[in-house]
């Protein structure tokens, strides 16, 4: 999942992200990754490997959102929290018998995002926090047995509801609250309800956490995941999580396919179920995307149908261009309706790594005591990739 940066929800909620309660548990994960990257390096010194290789990348996406609540209006410029800016470093090795080593560090950058923006508080500040880590683990890959990740990142369930060829997925895409998440709904009157874009849309996918993941290897293009982990850079969140996921890719003739889907536990109180999939016609660049999810304690549960066409129009790169809808009930409450639609356009610029985009996107609340106004995000923005 591009997950919204944790530091962003610590801030919807009121905590503050510099508190002491977790620094023993953070203090735990870098002490276990840093002896896993130590173990690593030795294993790969005694197991007859090849040469390490270091890769450095980012990118840096940055864009100019107008948002209306029906009340107000304002346009600002933000780090796009659809896919964040940020940096990684990766050590990998290989080692004998096709067996690999990775060492994989990735961050955000700290810049405030578009999830945390509100009309009253839209500054683009720069201020890195713990939560900003994305990734800190150690992976071991073999081609028989599958591979093993230790630390911060992926769950097995990261990603099961975002399956997408689309190519727009830097301007929208099933996690569609990235855009305006902390955005509240207005009555009619312009009275704020204290319901925000965050609370009614949700799509139920994994996260990054501290964890030990297993994959499987690939048979007849199907593959397991299962994971075990804590929260340990966000507060007040002393639950074990467990997450399980079957993935299916096949690149046909014709088709690209591509399936996910996962069944998440939160402690003893919450479970998830969420799935997509994805199929691309290589002939003509038209795609589709489909997700469907439901938080079984709650009952709440929401589908989304994305369609879109990918082609090579101009020498400077591919275009993609798409429409998206979004449908739940019970995610703000018991009888709330959530309704989106959006669209986007994204135009790529080879000679630049650089992805030029624009996208409109609506948000419906119904099902709740009072009428409620929409609430309509409009974005241009560029992506830089390095």
């Amino acid at each position: 999942m591009q997950q919204i940066p944790d530091h962003n929800a610590l801030a919807a909620i009121g905590q503050h992200p510099n508190e002491a309660r977790p620094k023993l548990r953070l203090r735990g994960l870098r002490a276990a990754t840093a002896l896993a990257f130590l173990a690593s390096t030795g294993l790969a010194r005694a197991g007859e490997a090849g040469q390490p290789a270091f890769e450095f990348y980012g990118q840096l996406n940055f864009g100019i959102f107008h948002v209306d609540d029906g009340q107000g209006n304002d346009t600002y410029l933000s780090d796009n929290d659809n896919s964040n800016s940020r940096i990684g470093i990766i050590h990998q090795t290989e080692l004998a018998n096709g067996h690999r080593l990775k060492f994989h560090f990735e961050s955000g950058l700290g810049f405030s995002g578009s999830a945390a923006a509100t009309l009253d508080d839209n500054d683009l500040d720069l201020k890195w926090r713990r939560t900003e880590l994305r990734k800190l683990e150690v992976v071991y890959g073999t081609p028989t047995y599958g591979t093993f990740s230790f630390g911060q990142g992926s769950t097995a369930t990261d990603g099961v509801a975002e399956t997408d060829f689309s190519g727009t997925s830097v301007v929208h895409y099933s996690s569609i609250n990235a855009l305006a998440g902390r955005v509240e709904f207005r009555d009619v009157t312009g009275a704020r309800l204290g319901t925000t874009v965050n609370t009614a849309f949700k799509n139920f996918d994994g996260a990054r956490r501290f964890r030990l993941r297993y994959d499987s290897p690939s048979y007849n293009g199907f593959g397991l995941a299962i994971s075990a982990g804590q929260e340990v850079l966000r507060h007040g969140d002393d639950r074990d999580y467990y997450d399980l996921a079957l993935r299916y890719d096949r690149d046909l003739d014709q088709f690209k396919v591509s399936g996910r889907i996962g069944y998440a536990w939160a402690g003893s109180d919450r479970s998830t179920v969420a799935s997509s999939i994805a199929v691309f016609h290589k002939a003509t660049g038209l795609n589709l995307a489909f997700a469907k999810g439901r938080q079984q304690e709650t009952g709440a549960d929401y589908a989304y149908l994305k369609l879109g066409l990918k082609r090579r129009w101009i020498d400077m790169g591919e275009t993609a261009v798409s429409f998206d809808l979004f449908k739940g009930v019970n995610l703000a409450g018991i009888g709330s309706q959530s309704k989106s639609y959006g669209l986007g356009i994204v135009q790529k610029w080879d000679r630049y790594n650089t992805e030029l985009y624009a996208g409109y996107r609506s948000y419906e609340l119904k099902g709740v005591s009072v009428a409620v106004a929409d609430i309509d995000v409009a974005v241009i923005g560029a992506r830089w990739k390095f």
